[in-house]
């Protein structure tokens, strides 16, 4: 998958932006691409050892001179679709050269997708996709960023706005193209891509979010089971890291219709527990309950535990209500009227709710 072509272009794009010396070597840890080509075919010991691993590796003058072929450096794995198809060196001292080997190695990977998906019409989606997803990791630096955008073929200018979406209706099985034009997007000043779990995100700039945002309402109000959640305004790329760091917690607790991230605080704290803390809290404090009587809990909470609009919203007596939420006093021991029991049953409820 590696082409000795394209990793020799990539290096000496990356020799005239930054003037760094790079190796790029392949899935047998062969240098392929080099600033300096006398070291062309020589294997690179540090990089046997990043494709045994899968780790980054990096070593100082002296750790260097016990490798054979191998110099103080930074050694990144270079993955393209999950795969890894090579490593890539960035020569210096770790402490000196580690952003800049960080983004040498997210450029050549975006690079080597471009090539691997030149013959298919939507190749510029694939990069969309990785970009995406390094944001996410938060492995995503600044000038990653822009060289991400110019290889996808589209340009968001700060202050950005992001939105992540579930909704039948923009499934990327339709094409990656379909989102843009359902949501009446301009492909060039947009990003839109799924992540992992279907969940789609988009990026645009803030000038764009209110008619998205209007339009993503219209969506919802066709499809009850949709829904969004809106980060809010970005005034640079560092803001928009962090809020895609927050709304990807976010995001792990199920949603439907309008929601902001400024309201979703708990759950975004909530989310970031071990997943089994997260599953003994919940049981420990709602395991007796019946799915009729958590729902019960959920519309009394979401009414500000208001008894009259709760029995309205749930169609019962209010005396039925009344006698619901005594039982839950009986099997928990907590009673929803008292605010430190109340805190408690809703924060165990947010817990159930993060997948």
């Amino acid at each position: 998958m590696l082409v000795d072509a394209v990793a020799q272009s990539i290096v000496d794009d990356v020799v005239t932006r930054l003037g760094v010396s790079v190796n790029i070597m392949d899935e047998r840890g062969v240098i392929v691409a080099s600033s300096d080509r006398t070291r062309l075919g020589s294997v690179h010991e540090g990089a046997l050892r990043v494709l045994r691993t899968g780790e980054p590796l990096s070593l100082t003058r002296q750790a260097a001179s016990a490798l054979d072929g191998t110099r103080a450096g930074v050694n990144l794995p270079l993955r393209v679709a999950g795969r890894l198809v090579g490593v890539v060196g960035v020569r210096g001292e770790p402490a000196e050269v580690g952003e800049i080997a960080r983004a040498v190695a997210r450029l050549a990977e975006l690079m080597v997708m471009r090539e691997t998906f030149a013959g298919e019409v939507d190749w510029r989606h694939q990069v969309r996709r990785q970009v995406l997803r390094d944001l996410l990791a938060d492995r995503l630096t600044e000038e990653g960023w822009r060289q991400g955008q110019q290889l996808g073929g589209c340009r968001v200018d700060a202050p950005y706005a992001l939105f992540a979406v579930r909704a039948d209706a923009l499934a990327v099985e339709e094409g990656p193209r379909e989102p843009y034009r359902l949501l009446e997007l301009d492909e060039r000043s947009a990003l839109i891509a799924p992540d992992a779990t279907g969940t789609l995100w988009a990026v645009t700039g803030a000038g764009t979010s209110p008619a998205l945002r209007h339009r993503l309402l219209r969506l919802c109000e066709a499809d009850q089971a949709a829904g969004f959640l809106e980060a809010g305004p970005a005034e640079d790329f560092a803001d928009l890291r962090q809020q895609a760091g927050r709304t990807g917690f976010a995001v792990r607790r199920r949603f439907t219709g309008a929601v902001r991230l400024a309201d979703v605080e708990l759950p975004v704290l909530l989310a970031r527990l071990d997943p089994e803390v997260r599953t003994a809290a919940a049981q420990r404090v709602l395991g007796p309950l019946s799915a009729e009587l958590r729902r019960t809990l959920r519309v009394y909470f979401a009414c500000d535990c208001n008894a009259a609009e709760s029995a309205e919203r749930l169609r019962v007596h209010r005396n039925t209500l009344a006698y619901r939420l005594r039982r839950i006093t009986e099997l928990t021991g907590k009673d929803p009227k008292v605010f430190q029991d109340a805190v408690a049953l809703q924060v165990a409820l947010h817990l159930c709710d993060i997948d």
